[in-house]
């Protein structure tokens, strides 16, 4: 049977979520296995389980794939934050690369400025979400997903980070290319942060359908990032030969 929003709703709020909370979602639509009324009653369920006077927050990241129009451009992190982004009320920060989309009353004071910050440094939505310490809510992915991790690499200021990209950006006057600073790989992160959370005892588990959710919090992944981190500079870097962000990454930490 296709999972509906009250099975949604309900197997967030056992989690703990509540109303008046903050939460930012990383999701897979394939992996609840089926719901009714599609992804729009996700990007809905998403909503009720904060409401009221909660917000939502979801990333829609470009990745610089198009020239960044936030009212156009697609997210390429899956079909729910499509959906989030395009609900009534919902607003969308402005980088290029990296933006956030969120709805509720708290939406457009954390998603203000966005453009002004780095994708994950100081004044940036996951920021400002980890010093609220709002929940993090894994729906069917693991912590390769989990954004807010970035930030304990953009308090610690590690030496990658040093690392610059371009992107195009739409304006009244036509498309201009900005440079940005380019955030890490996270395709290790699972195997690192994973088991260092549940250790923590950071991690609550649930269902809904068939994908497993993970609901921490945003300090806890922050504080056991840094912690990784400091114990070693590498532990958030993967080890395929052909990625070129990690190997970048290695370099500039051998010489810094």
């Amino acid at each position: 049977m296709p999972v509906t929003r009250e099975q949604i709703i309900h197997a967030i709020r056992s989690l703990g979520v509540g109303a008046g909370d903050l939460m930012i979602v990383h999701s897979s639509f394939k992996s609840l296995g089926g719901v009714e009324g599609g992804p729009l009653t996700v990007a809905q369920a998403l909503v009720d389980s904060v409401s009221p006077s909660g917000s939502v927050f979801v990333p829609t990241f470009n990745y610089g794939n198009d020239p960044y129009d936030p009212a156009t451009a697609p997210s390429y992190d899956g079909i729910i934050t499509e959906f989030v982004r395009k609900l009534p009320g919902a607003t969308r920060s402005l980088p290029p690369t990296h933006s956030v989309a969120g709805i509720g009353p708290d939406a457009p004071a954390l998603l203000r400025d966005h453009d002004k910050a780095h994708a994950f440094g100081v004044g940036s939505p996951c920021w400002k979400l980890w010093q609220r310490d709002a929940w993090v809510l894994l729906l069917g992915v693991n912590n390769n997903a989990n954004s807010v991790a970035h930030v304990a690499e953009e308090l610690l200021q590690m030496p990658y980070l040093d690392r610059r990209r371009t992107a195009r950006v739409v304006t009244p006057d036509g498309i201009r290319e900005v440079t940005l600073r380019r955030p890490g790989c996270s395709d290790a992160w699972e195997p690192v942060l994973g088991p260092a959370l549940r250790a923590r005892g950071g991690v609550r588990e649930g269902q809904a359908g068939d994908a497993r959710l993970l609901l921490m919090r945003a300090r806890a992944v922050v504080e056991v990032t840094s912690a990784l981190l400091k114990a070693n500079p590498q532990a958030l870097l993967c080890a395929k030969e052909e990625c070129d962000a990690c190997n970048i990454a290695r370099r500039m930490l051998g010489a810094a």
